[in-house]
């Protein structure tokens, strides 16, 4: 809701400047500055279409209901990439990935990893927001590395930058797999 308004907020700063530098200005900058401002405007103005047709953004973005664009299940894979045990993300916004000790639980507990020696405490955590989910490491020691399903290729998240997950992903924590279905 709040994006909608603040969008709406932009839309009508953004025209009401362009107009006024339209108006008001007398020198040789009048029209390359209206031209900034009315892109400005019409930038946030396709965003807040965006926002109130669902149908228009699925169309961009693609469908987070369908069968292949929504993320339901974090599993935890072995050495085979056979799975071994599964977290259910329905419901969820945020899942914490670390090691369980009594003063500060985690979501996902990978202690018995075999790897697990590698793993922080707290070492990374997956946010939903916008109808995506998001990996992000949490200052940990040895890093988070994702392989991405659409490209193959693999690459290391930086502390304070999420990474955008899509179903088919694999995020490694050390030598441990975790697939995003």
């Amino acid at each position: 809701m709040w994006k909608k308004i603040t969008d709406a907020g932009i839309v009508l700063c953004a025209a009401g400047i362009a107009v006024y530098v339209a108006v008001w200005v007398e020198n040789g900058w009048r029209w390359p500055l209206f031209g900034v401002f009315m892109l400005a405007a019409l930038v946030a103005l396709n965003d807040l279409i965006d926002q109130f047709t669902p149908h228009r953004r699925e169309k961009k973005y693609g469908s987070m209901n369908g069968a292949g664009g929504r993320i339901r299940e974090l599993i935890l894979l072995d050495e085979d990439e056979k799975p071994v045990k599964a977290w259910d993300l329905a419901g969820r916004v945020s899942m914490l990935i670390g090691r369980d000790n009594p003063q500060e639980p985690v979501d996902v507990d990978l202690e018995e990893c075999e790897y697990s020696a590698l793993i922080d405490e707290q070492h990374a955590v997956l946010n939903y927001c916008m109808d995506t989910w998001y990996v992000e490491d949490l200052h940990s020691r040895n890093g988070i590395r994702v392989r991405k399903a659409d490209d193959g290729l693999c690459y290391r998240i930086t502390t304070g930058r999420p990474c955008r997950l899509s179903p088919g992903d694999l995020i490694f924590i050390a030598k441990t797999k975790l697939l995003i279905t």
